[in-house]
């Protein structure tokens, strides 16, 4: 399947030049069109085939995102399950949302696991472990070709308010 590209431009610089332009590059793979049926205009109209994604890059944005087996509620699930709030976390009151990325892969797995957005190594270790155990993934798409996608996943701990350490500097000040 071809897309067609129509670039203005060289019509304009060959009509105000006067020439006839025309432009073939092989290491490109584009080809030029120039008939006059059915381009009345004298506009340039290239071909270019379509190619399919380099399977080693990785995309930050695709035609159809990588998605969680059942979709966003059911991660939100996994998450809930499979989260064990660290101890020392829960004596000293830590909380707060790491950020993580990774890629899912064209093959569905995951790789590249890592924190982008730290709250303390403790809550950073379990976020990264439990992402690094998901199941495999619904792949990203681009041309209808499963590719490799960044994606960013917050993670958010939270402790019930009633086990909240509350800082005895701050509640003198109250």
């Amino acid at each position: 399947m071809k897309r067609t590209a129509l670039f203005l431009a060289l019509g304009l610089l060959a009509s105000v030049v006067g020439v006839n332009a025309q432009v073939i590059d092989d290491h490109l793979d584009v080809a030029v069109i120039s008939d006059a049926e059915h381009n009345p205009r004298g506009v340039e109209i290239f071909e270019i085939p379509e190619s399919k994604p380099d399977e080693n890059n990785i995309f930050y944005s695709v035609e159809t995102q990588p998605e969680f087996p059942g979709g966003m509620a059911e991660l939100m699930k996994y998450l809930q399950k499979n989260i064990r709030y660290p101890q020392i976390c829960k004596e000293q009151g830590w909380q707060g949302r790491v950020i993580v990325q990774f890629v899912v892969n064209a093959d569905s797995t995951i790789s590249d696991v890592n924190v982008v957005k730290p709250v303390n190594p403790y809550l950073d270790q379990e976020a990264l472990r439990v992402v690094k155990a998901m199941p495999k993934w619904n792949p990203g798409k681009q041309r209808g070709e499963p590719v490799r996608v960044r994606f960013t996943l917050p993670v958010t701990f939270r402790l019930p308010k009633d086990t909240v350490k509350v800082d005895a500097v701050s509640a003198d000040k109250q």
